[in-house]
C-alpha cells in the first residue's frame, strides 16, 4: 500500500516552558494538495453555531468530523502519532478555513478538561498560515486587544503543505492558540486534529466556549447547533 505520510519527516520541538512544548514535523504528508482536494472535495462540510447573549453566532471556518479509518492518510497518521507518542489519540476533527478571513481566536482545548498532559496533533494541509502560541499568564483584556503573533512571547509558527503540529504536556492548562485573520490569504486550509489526554490531575471545570450563556427570560436553549455548509 502507497504510503500517504514520510515517517522519517525531521520534527523540530519547541520548549514553551518546563511543562509545556511543540513539535512541528515538515513534509509529513508529502503529496499534500492532492489530498487537500480530496478532503475538501469528499466531506460534508458544516456549520457550527455558538449560542452567545441568546442568539446562534456562526464560527468563522468550517468544520467536520471523520472517520479515523475513513482513507490511508487518517489512517495511517493515527497509527504513525500512537506509535511515536506512545498513547491512544482519538479523532478526527476536521476544520476548513475557506480564505484569509477565516479564523479560530486565541483559546486551548478545555473541553479535554484534564489538561496537565495532553496531546493535540495537528496534520495541516493547503496554505500556510501563522499558528499563534502565547502564555495564559497574559490578561484576559489584553488577549483580545494584542493581535495574535504581535505580543512579546507569543510563539508563531507557520504550518502548511502537509506539517505535522503536537502540542504536549501542560500546553493546553498553560498555554493559548490560534489562527488570526490572514489577509491576502486567499487558498484555503484544513485542519486535522487528534487528541489524548491522560486523564490525570484535578480536572478543569470552567465553562469552556462551547458551553452556552443565556442572559433572557426563556427556556434555555443547546450551546452549539449545526447546519449544512
Amino acid at each position: 500500500m502507497e504510503l500517504a505520510i514520510d515517517r522519517d519527516a525531521a520534527v523540530v520541538r519547541t520548549e514553551l516552558d518546563a511543562r509545556s512544548w511543540v513539535d512541528l514535523c515538515t513534509g509529513f504528508v508529502p503529496n499534500a494538495d492532492e489530498q487537500f482536494r480530496a478532503i475538501h472535495g469528499g466531506t460534508a462540510w458544516l456549520q457550527n453555531e455558538v449560542l452567545r447573549y441568546d442568539r446562534y453566532v456562526p464560527e468563522q471556518r468550517l468544520g467536520a468530523g471523520l472517520r479515523a479509518d475513513a482513507d490511508p492518510l487518517l489512517r495511517q497518521a493515527g497509527m504513525h502519532l500512537q506509535s511515536r507518542y506512545g498513547v491512544p489519540f482519538t479523532g478526527v476533527g476536521a476544520l476548513l478555513y475557506r480564505n484569509g478571513d477565516d479564523f479560530q481566536g486565541l483559546h486551548s482545548d478545555r473541553e479535554m478538561r484534564w489538561l496537565d498532559d495532553t496531546r493535540v496533533a495537528i496534520v495541516v494541509l493547503g496554505a500556510r498560515r501563522p499558528f499563534v502560541i502565547r502564555g495564559r499568564g497574559s490578561r484576559a483584556d489584553a488577549i483580545e486587544r494584542v493581535p495574535a503573533g504581535s505580543a512579546a512571547g507569543d510563539v508563531v509558527l507557520r504550518p502548511g503543505k502537509g506539517d505535522l503540529l503536537v502540542m504536549g504536556g501542560a500546553c493546553q492548562r498553560d498555554w493559548l492558540h490560534g489562527v488570526p485573520k490572514s489577509p491576502g490569504t486567499g487558498a484555503g486550509r484544513i485542519s486535522l486534529t487528534w487528541r489524548w489526554t491522560s486523564r490525570r490531575g484535578r480536572p478543569d471545570t470552567n465553562p469552556t466556549y462551547y458551553d452556552g450563556r443565556h442572559y433572557a427570560d426563556m427556556p434555555r436553549k443547546q450551546s452549539t447547533r449545526l447546519r449544512k455548509a
